[in-house]
């Protein structure tokens, strides 16, 4: 018996990519936030960096966990259509009259 794979090749490569932008995004956006903390424009810059810090890991855990949520659910989807079964052909109507 031939083992169907439970995901498609396409939806392996959203998800993957859905996982490396989750990981990207947030660190880049965090990044991007703490270049303006410098410490003579601010008060206590290196507070409000880690807060940046926190909430940069706090998105991406969410994200992640988003991401694998959406990867159970394409799973469960899969297992519960099945494999692909192929039926016999219809079969032809034989007479020329109606």
């Amino acid at each position: 018996m031939r083992r169907m794979p439970l995901l498609n090749p396409s939806v392996k490569r959203r998800l993957l990519a859905a996982l490396g932008l989750s990981v990207a995004v947030p660190w880049l956006i965090g990044a991007w936030v703490k270049t303006t903390l410098q410490s003579g424009l601010h008060d206590d810059a290196t507070r409000a960096s880690q807060i940046v810090d926190f909430i940069v890991a706090g998105s991406v855990v969410f994200l992640i966990a988003m991401v694998v949520t959406a990867a159970v659910g394409c799973v469960v989807v899969a297992v519960m259509k099945g494999p692909h079964y192929i039926g016999d052909p219809f079969p032809q109507d034989e007479s020329n009259g109606p």
